[in-house]
């Protein structure tokens, strides 16, 4: 955030997907570190969209999707490094290099030129 501090409302591991309207998972360098692996995560992406709720990431957290196994056999996108991509893959995806995608209520995009248009997408998901 450019030096800037956020402090968290909740932890992930507090958060209930019931609470929620959408899920949107931020990217940045830190994404593998942190959220990859989140097992919790994953299982709040998972409630999320099995309540046909909005799910979307954007940058490196749309491997988070793909290792929710929400990913499978469709197409996705993910900010350009080889790890990211290998990982999108083993989460059942199929990489293509378009910078946003749309799969009914999951919202995917590449990185930060696309972030306009993911919060459009984003913003017209909810408003439907």
């Amino acid at each position: 955030m450019k030096g800037g501090l956020a402090q968290p409302d909740i932890s992930i591991a507090d958060a209930k997907a019931d609470d929620y309207a959408a899920l949107v998972i931020c990217g940045g360098s830190s994404v593998p570190e942190f959220f990859w692996n989140d097992k919790k995560l994953q299982e709040i992406v998972t409630a999320i969209h099995a309540a046909g709720k909005i799910v979307a990431a954007i940058c490196l957290s749309t491997v988070v999707i793909a290792k929710a196994k929400l990913l499978t056999d469709r197409e996705a996108t993910v900010y350009y490094l080889p790890e990211a991509i290998h990982q999108l893959k083993e989460g059942g995806a199929r990489y293509v290099k378009d910078t946003l995608i749309i799969h009914n209520n999951i919202i995917l995009a590449e990185g930060p030129p696309d972030s306009e248009r993911f919060g459009q997408a984003i913003r017209a998901a909810l408003a439907s």
